[in-house]
């Protein structure tokens, strides 16, 4: 585990990770996924339903996230993180995402320290996700 993990304590904030989130990297997404919902990729299409604009994928805004969790952690959180969120509320082309945590307390789980991270998720003054991380910090059997 990174020794920047193990002086985490109760309280500490994790690293601001912000990303302008536009058509073009929405699109883009779409490539790599394969997922070309018309509510991500067609401005037209968009314009008529729920939000009344595209949308970024669901999963590109968790990825910015696994980004940020692995910043902090040194690349350990997708070895060994755990994430549970949910979707509060859509990220729209031309938003500016910004992502962070809060260390909300160190816990043990099958003998090794973890901390909990409540994630802060936010564009727009909108929160964007609600939920929680758990990154392994040290194995206290060692």
């Amino acid at each position: 585990m990174s020794a920047s993990l193990a002086m985490r304590a109760d309280g500490d904030r994790l690293p601001v990770l912000t990303r302008h989130v536009d058509q073009k990297a929405i699109d883009a997404y779409a490539e790599a996924s394969g997922d070309f919902n018309p509510i991500h990729v067609d401005p037209d299409y968009a314009s008529t339903g729920p939000f009344g604009r595209t949308i970024a994928h669901g999963l590109m805004t968790l990825a910015y996230v696994a980004e940020m969790l692995n910043d902090w952690s040194g690349g350990a959180f997708d070895e060994t993180g755990e994430i549970d969120v949910a979707f509060v509320a859509p990220v729209f082309a031309g938003d500016m995402l910004e992502v962070t945590g809060l260390v909300e307390e160190m816990v043990v789980r099958d003998g090794t320290e973890c901390a909990r991270v409540k994630l802060l998720v936010s564009a727009g003054g909108r929160q964007i996700l609600a939920g929680h991380a758990i990154q392994p910090i040290k194995n206290l059997g060692n």
